[in-house]
């Protein structure tokens, strides 16, 4: 019986390591995908004036406008409200490798979503919530730095190999 018993308990931490990773791991994705999302949904027209506001020695400025989707101000107003849509999200468990990834729950245009399976409650979205504050604190720089270009596979890049 004492056998059985470590036996178990030398398992323990590595299935908690593992459902730490996989909250991790979908808690990143998750973001990255509502981050691309809230950028796709403001207007391409729409600019933002950028540089240094001081008159230079010739009587010129160096302000140049950039697109603001992208811009490092709308991606940090973006970051600090983000985490907040985690509560739209839902937990996946693979019947196969047990391993759980994260779903929206709500579609942002309102249409049907196929949600068997799908596991929501209070304590998968607040872990979601924590885990995606965490990323969005630490990682707040490497967002910004792959959010303001349009870089392919933001969430391959970050998710898999930075964070």
């Amino acid at each position: 019986l004492l056998g059985l018993a470590l036996a178990l308990a030398s398992l323990l931490p590595t299935a908690g390591a593992r459902r730490s990773q996989d909250l991790h791991c979908g808690a990143c994705r998750a973001l990255v995908d509502e981050l691309e999302w809230e950028i796709s949904q403001v207007d391409p027209r729409k600019t933002i004036q950028m540089g240094s506001f001081r008159i230079n020695p010739d009587g010129s400025q160096s302000v140049v406008e950039v697109p603001y989707a992208r811009s490092e101000a709308h991606l940090t107003e973006l970051l600090e409200r983000v985490c907040e849509k985690m509560k739209e999200y839902g937990e996946k468990v693979d019947p196969a490798t047990h391993r759980k990834s994260y779903v929206r729950v709500i579609s942002h245009d309102g249409t049907k979503m196929d949600l068997s399976g799908v596991k929501f409650d209070g304590d998968v979205t607040s872990s979601l919530k924590f885990a995606c504050e965490s990323i969005a604190e630490e990682y707040e720089d490497e967002l910004i730095e792959f959010l303001s270009h349009e870089a392919e596979n933001v969430k391959d890049r970050l998710c898999s190999k930075r964070t």
